[in-house]
Formats: C-alpha cells, sequence, structure tokens
C-alpha cells in the first residue's frame, strides 16, 4: 500500500475537511491522470472565494489518490504555494507554468500536482507560446506496479467563447499541438494530452455545421480519443447550472495509440463524486468537473507476463454507436487476422479477413 493513501485516511479528520468527502480513485497498481480547470484559483473577483476554494480544492486531491493532475486556471502563486504545501505532506509535489497575461487577474496559468512516489519529473516546458494557444507539456517517468514508461504529457487550455476569431485561435493551437505531437509519435514516444479544450471533438460550440476544431485528432488513427464517450453521452463537465444538468462537454483526454496496450478500458470517467461530496461545489470550487483516466503497466520481470496475447482489441470510437464505429486492433507481430463483430446475443454480425 502506497504511503499516500496511509495519510489521507488520517487528512480526511483534519479540521475544515469534514465537509468535503469523495471517494478515492487510485490504486496501487495502476497510473491515475486527471485534468481540472479550478476556475480562476486564487481570484474571487472572478471565482470562489479563496479560502473556501482552497480548502475544497485540497480536500479532494487528498481524497481522491490520483496520481497526477493537469490544473487550469491558477491566477494567484501565493494560492497556488499554499495548496501545494499543503499537500506535500501526502507524498505530492507541483510544478506552476508561466506568466500568460499582464492582467494579474486573468493570468490563468497551468500546472501540475503529482504523486513523487508515482511520477518522476524530467522537465517541464511550455509550448506553442508562439500560436497563442496556452500548453504545458511534462516529461516524466512513471512507474506503478514495479514498471516504469517514459510519458509526455500536455495540458492545454484553448480560447474559449464562440466568436470566429475565438474559434480560429483554437483552431489555429490545435493544428499546431497536432503537429507537436505527431513529431513526437514519430520518434516513439508517447503523450497524454488532456485540459480545458473548450470546445467539442465532434462539431463546435460555435453552432451550425462548423467541424471541430480537433477534427485532426479525431480523423488520425495514431489518436485514441478516450473521452469522446463522455461527450456522446451528454456527460457534462463545464456547469451551467449547481447540479451540472445543464452545460456541456468541453474537457477532454487523449492518448496516443501507443499507450493503447496499458490504457485500461473505458476508464476515462468525469470525477461526478464531486457535486455531491462537496458543499455547493460549482460555486464554491468549480464551474467544470474532473475527467480522468487509468493506465496498467505491467511488469514482466521474474515471470511471465500472462497478459501477453498476439492480437489486443483496442479502444473503439464511438463507444457506444448506433451508427459507424471505428474498430482497431494491435498485433505482435504481422499475420493473417479475421476480425468478427457479434451483437449483444452473440451473433456474428460482420466479418472481415486480411493480412
Amino acid at each position: 500500500m502506497r504511503m499516500l493513501r496511509l495519510v489521507a485516511l488520517v487528512a480526511l479528520l483534519a479540521p475544515g475537511l469534514a465537509a468535503q468527502s469523495v471517494p478515492p480513485r487510485g490504486a496501487d497498481d495502476t497510473f491515475e491522470i486527471a485534468t481540472w480547470n479550478l476556475e480562476f484559483f486564487g481570484e474571487p473577483s472572478q471565482g470562489p472565494s479563496d479560502a473556501v476554494q482552497l480548502n475544497n480544492v485540497a480536500a479532494v486531491i487528498e481524497q481522491a489518490e490520483i496520481d497526477l493532475w493537469a490544473v487550469q486556471e491558477v491566477v494567484d502563486q501565493t494560492e497556488w504555494s499554499q495548496l501545494v504545501t499543503r499537500l506535500q505532506a501526502l507524498g505530492y509535489s507541483g510544478r506552476l507554468g508561466p506568466q500568460v497575461s499582464s492582467s494579474p487577474t486573468f493570468d490563468q496559468k497551468l500546472a501540475f500536482i503529482y504523486n513523487t512516489s508515482v511520477v518522476q519529473v524530467v522537465r517541464t516546458q511550455p509550448i506553442l507560446e508562439s500560436v497563442d494557444y496556452e500548453s504545458f507539456e511534462m516529461q516524466a517517468n512513471v512507474t506503478v506496479g514495479g514498471a516504469s514508461r517514459t510519458v509526455y504529457i500536455i495540458n492545454v487550455h484553448a480560447k474559449a467563447s464562440t466568436g470566429a476569431e475565438d474559434y480560429n485561435r483554437r483552431q489555429a493551437g490545435a493544428v499546431a499541438l497536432k503537429g507537436h505531437i505527431d513529431d513526437r509519435i514519430a520518434r516513439g514516444e508517447e503523450v497524454i494530452l488532456l485540459g480545458d479544450f473548450n470546445d467539442y471533438l465532434v462539431g463546435s460550440t460555435r453552432g451550425g455545421s462548423v467541424a471541430s476544431p480537433y477534427d485532426g485528432f479525431v480523423q488520425d488513427p495514431n489518436y485514441v480519443l478516450a473521452s469522446l464517450p463522455l461527450e456522446e453521452n451528454f456527460v457534462f463537465t463545464y456547469c451551467r447550472s449547481a447540479s451540472c444538468s445543464s452545460g456541456d462537454t468541453r474537457d477532454h483526454l487523449l492518448f496516443t495509440s501507443g499507450l493503447s496496450d496499458v490504457y485500461v478500458a473505458e476508464s476515462t470517467d468525469r470525477y461526478g463524486e464531486v457535486l455531491s461530496g462537496v458543499s455547493n461545489y460549482v460555486t464554491s470550487t468549480s464551474d467544470h468537473i474532473p475527467v480522468l483516466a487509468r493506465f496498467s503497466f505491467r511488469s514482466t520481470a521474474g515471470e511471465p507476463d500472462r497478459d501477453v496475447r498476439p492480437v489486443r482489441l483496442l479502444a473503439t470510437a464511438p463507444n457506444p454507436s448506433r451508427g459507424a464505429a471505428r474498430l482497431r486492433f494491435h498485433l505482435d507481430a504481422p499475420a493473417d487476422v479475421r476480425l468478427d463483430v457479434v451483437d449483444a446475443l452473440g451473433r456474428v454480425v460482420a466479418s472481415v479477413a486480411g493480412a
């Protein structure tokens, strides 16, 4: 058991946390990662009250047992330092991105909060500053279950609003971002992209028949759209009401297909428990709900890996689907393959074979 979990049980009894109670989502042998827009963190003139927001954010992170958080809209550095200091007792550390605005009120910085027993940071750096698209990249060695993996994690906060100029900035940023990640794919590197995209993966907040600014990712089989099912099932991550019964899905998590073999299928989820576990969550803490995913790194040292298979079916997109769906699989070596699609009664409804 991680020391993090043992200490977190004690932290639940600390003064000021009694009103906040959320279930843990972490496990000892998997890597959990989440994105969370903290809504003007440390700037009460635009967002929630400082002291209440700080306490609630700390309580959620303390109890969630998630290994790495990509957070957006960190405005006040003093509040950020207080948050990290409080979390250090549980084995967390933080990396804050650079200033993005000359206005103290709207200097919405990106940041990472991570469990130091799982995530060993190699470096962090801002990227794509020239296209006015806020993004902050971490290169990290992630170790869980006795196995390590080097991963690049990119935290993004795209331009909001539905005007033509705002949309064009999101689109230009997405194109540049994809080019950056495509270069990493060509070098055999693995990337997780997550954050507040401020738009949909299919269609756009701009309305009408406008395509998503992220359509390049959607159409490229080198990317797994882990959060797409949330969008398709109207699981809102941005809340326009206290219960989040109105809103939309604009917080997303994608990853490169090289991570498909360690992704825990369909683990990407909205951490909706914050709505009931944190008092007046939308007004006291954030108008965004965290989105998380889980990865499993298995060590083969000393014994054969029982999960090794010559064929592995990767994530299906969209899932669920009422129409066309993209089925993808991984082969450990070139081979002839037949793929059968069966319905809920086990009847073969489609079959395709080839090399």
